[in-house]
């Protein structure tokens, strides 16, 4: 498995972003596609894409709020049989991520997402002042690796569970 020093540098990241169109009789959501998967997002909320890999949304154009999911190959196909050895090392890689980041992993968790095995992690971290709150959660399956992330200053957006619930690997 890869660190997850890469995909986390490339959330951080705050972009500016494609607005989305539309009338005022539009859907509440929007389903969100990537290489591999999808799920649902706010309508309102803003889409960019990166590469097939990676796919983010936020509720302005430039946000420390964000929702994204990014996919990549896994060397080896998973196996459940393997997750505790995938729960260490992703155990570790949390750690040193909130570490780099100035902050703390403030929870640890094994869930179930799309009905698949996973580990989540809720970081908490300071940046230009501001406090962050950051979940990532991995989901493996064959030869693919999915991080789930939401990014949120303040209270939780709702679109953090919207993304958990609705995620799907296609």
């Amino acid at each position: 498995m890869r660190s997850l020093f890469a995909a986390s540098a490339c959330a951080l990241a705050v972009t500016a972003l494609a607005a989305c169109g539309g009338s005022s009789n539009h859907p509440s959501n929007q389903t969100v596609r990537g290489d591999g998967f999808l799920f649902l997002a706010p309508y309102s909320w803003h889409k960019q894409e990166r590469q097939n890999r990676s796919v983010q949304v936020s509720p302005k154009p430039v946000s420390p709020e964000l929702v994204s999911v990014s996919v990549f190959p896994l060397l080896h196909p998973y196996r459940p049989s393997l997750f505790a050895a995938a729960t260490k090392e992703l155990d570790t890689d949390a750690r040193q991520l909130a570490t780099r980041l100035g902050g703390t992993v403030k929870k640890a968790a094994t869930v179930t997402l799309a009905g698949i095995k996973s580990r989540q992690y809720e970081l908490g971290y300071s940046k230009d002042g501001k406090d962050f709150h950051q979940r990532i959660t991995f989901v493996l399956r064959g030869k693919t690796e999915f991080e789930l992330l939401c990014r949120w200053t303040g209270d939780e957006p709702a679109a953090c569970g919207q993304l958990e619930k609705t995620f799907r690997p296609s």
